[in-house]
């Protein structure tokens, strides 16, 4: 039995990539932000958008192939690159 739902499937293999990647970006990245002269908090907060939007896209477009065409692969990252920056201001700044 076939079903087509619209949700992702998201496994727990990928679930740990993901936090695998945003985590390393963070603790590779931030200390030489931060030595540029970056604040703490800016860098937490470009750091964890990128990495996250970085690791949401290639488990989804390279490892579950979630894409069709380039041209929908660059939406598709665009948008996944704004709800993690929004997401992640959301954590930073607002909560």
């Amino acid at each position: 039995m076939e079903t087509n739902s619209k949700w992702i499937k998201f496994n727990y293999k990928s679930a740990i990539l993901f936090f695998a990647i945003t985590i390393l970006v963070n603790l590779i990245f931030l200390p030489v932000l931060t030595n540029l002269g970056m604040s703490r908090p800016f860098g937490l907060f470009v750091l964890t958008s990128l990495g996250s939007s970085a690791g949401l896209s290639y488990i989804l477009l390279a490892k579950h192939g979630f894409y069709k065409s380039k041209k929908q692969a660059s939406i598709f990252t665009m948008v996944v690159t704004l709800v993690c920056t929004a997401s992640s201001y959301f954590l930073m700044y607002l909560s």
